[in-house]
């Protein structure tokens, strides 16, 4: 008979049952038994090869003698994943490890409790695309380059490894590669030799990562080294890699982008206080690469054609590069320093990185692009997340997700451009120093380590000392976004609020609201809590117009009343204020989208006001909502009759002194809308 307290031990000791992907079960079942772990890869590149050798070797500790679980499969149904050959357990030739569901299963008779390590030979398929290792011929000059790719759980593609972000690991890279080729990776190159027309490079040992931030890119780049001297709180001088074909754009290019990074390090060391978090930083452009950036710890990929303009790039152009820039650099922060537990946290990482983005492009990019308001183009980029949040399909910022293999459906709009909106709301709901504060001690708790949403709420709880659960429970666990609408009495203000979607559930909000009076304007904080709201506020009830969500620190469909309404429309030029007057345009369309504003007014509004406006990103959407109205949403009759005035002006602005970027969205739209035989 097994006595009670054995049972229990190889009942704790069994493996959960095996199935494709990375299952939360057995993600938590191997976070609770591996410590310590540290991977040395060395991988011999060739420059047309159809895969990659590799020697591996994986120490860790083990809490209990078990069966322990790697994760090595295959890419995609044309590259099957091979059996590792030399297995050795302990410096012991080990048999009977075997394959099960995309997992490489190590017996417990050949570990032990304590330190182990694994020793192996792997071999990794090289294609120009769908497998961790991505080959890139280039069409001026032959050149090959590889780099790798390995979110969000690729990893286990390249090599065997316990792909799941919980398990942060040291990693030692050595490649061995043509000669004339440099190479990238996490960390800084300790050593170099040459050799028979080959180059070694061995790379340091990195700080703890993720699996899905290991990263590596080769080939015969060429490099530019920053040369403004770093300031103390950043690492060394930060090196840009570019493949040689595009030296030349790379160089009239760097200056600006280099100098940005550098701003960008500054800035954020400053506002975390917490110094660069990596051994160094590098800059990698990578031609093709599927995302616009990946923010591999110490070394960021970018997307060369979103570096590199082919032409003159306009000011939504460089906007887009500098986001980029501060997006990815803030991830070494969030999401590389501090790494969400899981994947459905994810929104811990993207909306972090983008309002990070924001809140340091409104002092560093307003100078660079003085045609965009930096607030105004946070504000353009929340639209994507409320056309989604109108629709029964949307879901959370936080998704449950059971298996890492589902990983990638977790991206998109709710995560990309809600969460940062969510951020924004919290900033404002407990105050912009107890949010920093919170941030600061966020990243001091959870550093070079994980964490989840409800670590973040914890530590604002802390530092704005007020209960923030079900606030967190509503905003990160409740799908949908409010409607919210302004009600004047004779002498008080209401706000009414109702789910979207039809549902009970609602939001608590703390806004601003503005009132504009006889050419003057006062602002009025106020909470959102319920269904109604009543707020007082005697002397605003008779203003010209009021707006509720002054600053956009709100997140919802916010529509005028009826007086407001009728005051924008005729007033447009009392609206000042560049993000103000972009809500306000925001807030008019989705009255004609909801029917309640003539499409017909709306165009007569674009009409008046496009030659007036100052912003790019306003003019660009109503450029569109022009194009819209007068198409979509206008009849036969209408459009007749509106025709030569929407022609005229879309003329006028294609050949007007606006910015590039201006000229442009004109020609789209003259492009799209033109109808009449002139």
């Amino acid at each position: 008979m097994i006595a009670p307290v054995e049972a229990a031990a190889r009942a704790a000791a069994e493996v959960p049952a095996l199935e494709p992907g990375v299952s939360r079960e057995l993600a938590r079942w191997r976070a609770a038994r591996l410590r310590d772990i540290r991977y040395a890869l060395w991988i011999d590149l060739s420059a047309d090869g159809p895969a990659l050798d590799a020697r591996l070797e994986i120490r860790f500790n083990l809490d209990a003698r078990t069966d322990l679980v790697l994760d090595w499969r295959a890419p995609s149904p044309r590259h099957p994943a091979q059996m590792p050959e030399a297995i050795s357990a302990n410096g012991r030739a080990l048999a009977g490890a075997r394959m099960v569901s995309e997992h490489l299963v190590i017996p417990a008779r050949a570990l032990r409790r304590g330190a182990n390590r694994l020793s192996m030979r792997v071999r990794s398929p090289v294609a120009a695309a769908g497998t961790a290792v991505t080959r890139f011929v280039d069409r001026e000059d032959g050149a090959h380059y590889l780099y790798t790719l390995l979110v969000p759980a690729e990893a286990s593609t390249l090599f065997p490894c316990f792909d799941q972000p919980d398990l942060k690991a040291r990693l030692r890279l050595t490649l061995t590669a043509p000669a004339g080729w440099r190479a990238v990776s996490n960390a800084p190159l300790a050593r170099s030799s040459a050799s028979l027309g080959r180059v070694r490079l061995r790379f340091g040992e990195t700080e703890p990562l993720s699996t899905y931030q290991f990263a590596f890119a080769a080939g015969p780049f060429e490099e530019l080294i920053e040369s403004a001297a770093p300031r103390a709180a950043a690492p060394g001088p930060v090196r840009l890699y570019v493949r040689r074909s595009k030296i030349e754009a790379a160089r009239r290019e760097a200056p600006d982008l280099l100098r940005l990074n550098r701003e960008a390090l500054g800035w954020y060391t400053r506002y975390f206080a917490r110094a660069f978090p990596f051994a160094k930083y590098d800059l990698v452009l990578v031609p093709e690469l599927a995302y616009g950036g990946m923010e591999h710890s110490g070394a960021t990929f970018l997307r060369e054609e979103s570096v590199l303009f082919p032409f003159e790039p306009a000011a939504t152009d460089r906007l887009r590069r500098a986001q980029l820039v501060l997006h990815e650099t803030a991830h070494q922060w969030f999401g590389d320093l501090v790494t969400m537990r899981w994947f459905d946290d994810l929104w811990l990482k993207e909306g972090f990185a983008n309002f990070m983005a924001a809140k340091a492009g409104a002092e560093l990019v307003r100078r660079r692009v003085p045609e965009i308001h930096p607030w105004v183009a946070f504000g353009a980029l929340k639209l994507a997340a409320y056309r989604t949040d109108a629709t029964p399909g949307t879901t959370p910022i936080w998704r449950e997700l059971g298996n890492l293999a589902d990983a990638k459906s977790a991206y998109g709009a709710i995560v990309y451009s809600k969460a940062p909106a969510v951020l924004r709301q919290a900033e404002y709901y407990v105050g912009e120093r107890a949010f920093r504060r919170a941030l600061r001690a966020f990243l001091s708790r959870h550093a070079h380590g994980v964490a989840d949403w409800s670590d973040l709420v914890a530590a604002l709880e802390k530092a704005s000392g007020r209960p923030l659960a079900a606030w967190a429970e509503a905003w990160v666990k409740r799908r949908g976004m409010a409607r919210v609408r302004l009600e004047r009495g004779a002498d008080a203000i209401s706000l009414t609020q109702e789910n979207l979607l039809g549902e009970a559930q609602l939001w608590p909000m703390r806004l601003k609201l503005v009132a504009l009076a006889g050419g003057r304007h006062s602002v009025h904080p106020l909470r959102l809590a319920g269904a109604r709201t009543d707020l007082g506020l005697a002397g605003a009830a008779g203003a010209d117009f009021l707006f509720a969500n002054f600053e956009d620190y709100g997140y919802g469909q916010f529509l005028l009343d009826p007086q407001s309404l009728e005051y924008a429309l005729a007033h447009p030029e009392a609206l000042q204020d560049e993000l103000l007057r972009a809500q306000v345009f925001d807030s008019l369309w989705e009255s004609v989208r909801e029917a309640q504003l003539d499409p017909r007014r709306y165009i007569e509004l674009a009409l008046a006001w496009l030659p007036r406006e100052r912003d790019d990103t306003t003019a660009t959407l109503l450029l569109a909502r022009l194009s819209s109205a007068y198409l979509r949403y206008s009849g036969a009759q209408a459009q007749r009759a509106f025709a030569p005035a929407v022609e005229a002006l879309l003329l006028s602005g294609l050949s007007g002194s606006g910015s590039a970027s201006r000229r442009i969205a004109y020609l789209r739209a003259l492009v799209e809308t033109a109808r009449s035989s002139a």
